[in-house]
């Protein structure tokens, strides 16, 4: 299966989102009227996780999003792609490049890459992400399995990056006998479930995306998720499920604006990732094709001068890669 994602749906999909949100995140992030506040401008919590009210508070201050019952009512849509030859893929059989239940590359091994990279287009050198995937047949332990998938498949990572591909665009996992595409009732077909495929994404454009502005999700200045924040994922979970089962990669990317230490937004950035990928496992993912990023703040999609480009930054992004085969 090839992906294309539609640059100007996706481009009006997340502004009307970012409209609808963009005045509940300066409310929340300059001005709440109403509510107490800390030093850093956070709103503060009582002990049974409601926001402090101050003496001046009136039920026409309500407005701010998680605070008395107030809900952020946003869409968020999921954004299909379409045919484009964006995403190219190489399969490997194990056998062609490890030895029997080793993880360690053959020279065998390295040849077999190096002649199959060449059908990969673009160059992995120059594509947007290049993703390693580890596969076994049914045979044995699963959790073994995935291991001993995860492993290879990081052993032609760093084969990759020794040829001069940035380690930054490279992703790997490990997904067992998790998705075989032959029959594991006979030996042929078990040795064509052992594989490693080598998928090149060439442009981000090419992924599936479920794009989920911060302040739908978390608290500000916050990586737990908010009741309305469980809601709008599963209500989206639901809308993407079939999104999701055919999926062989999926990646949960986490941004910040340029608000703040460069090393807190980081950490920020991943922890809301590493929290979305957590509730989507909890509730049935498979965790072996999920892998999660923290952007920080070096990947802004409008400018960080005005709120409105701050709150259209702030945002997780769930990027699915359907089967290419």
């Amino acid at each position: 299966m090839y992906l294309k994602l539609n640059t100007g749906l996706l481009s009006s999909a997340l502004l009307s989102m970012l409209l609808a949100v963009s005045g509940a995140q300066a409310q929340s992030r300059d001005d709440t009227p109403g509510y107490a506040s800390g030093i850093e401008g956070n709103i503060t919590r009582t002990g049974d996780g409601g926001c402090l009210r101050t003496g001046d508070w009136t039920a026409d201050k309500a407005t701010v999003v998680g605070c008395d019952d107030v809900v952020l009512d946003v869409d968020i849509e999921v954004v299909e792609g379409a045919p484009s030859g964006l995403v190219s893929a190489i399969l490997i059989p194990a056998a062609a490049m490890f030895d029997f239940d080793k993880a360690d590359l053959t020279e065998a091994g390295k040849q077999a890459i190096e002649e199959n990279r060449k059908e990969l287009r673009p160059e992995l050198s120059e594509a947007y992400l290049g993703i390693i995937i580890g596969h076994t047949d049914s045979i044995g332990d699963p959790t073994y399995n995935e291991g001993l998938s995860l492993r290879r498949a990081e052993a032609v990572r760093e084969y990759l990056v020794g040829t001069g591909v940035s380690a930054d665009k490279l992703r790997v996992v490990g997904r067992g006998a998790n998705d075989p595409i032959a029959s594991n009732d006979t030996d042929e077909g078990r040795a064509t479930n052992r594989r490693v495929e080598v998928i090149v994404v060439g442009e981000a454009r090419a992924l599936d995306a479920m794009l989920f502005p911060s302040v739908a999700l978390f608290p500000r200045r916050s990586a737990e998720l908010t009741e309305q924040g469980v809601k709008l994922i599963e209500e989206n979970r639901e809308l993407a499920r079939e999104l999701l089962s055919r999926a062989s990669y999926v990646e949960i990317v986490g941004h910040t604006d340029d608000v703040g230490d460069d090393d807190y937004n980081q950490e920020l950035s991943e922890q809301r990732a590493e929290t979305v990928r957590k509730y989507l496992v909890e509730s049935g993912a498979d965790d072996s094709m999920i892998v999660t990023v923290g952007a920080g703040e070096k990947m802004p999609i409008a400018t960080n001068s005005t709120p409105e480009g701050r709150a259209e930054n702030r945002r997780v992004e769930v990027l699915v890669l359907g089967r290419v085969r």
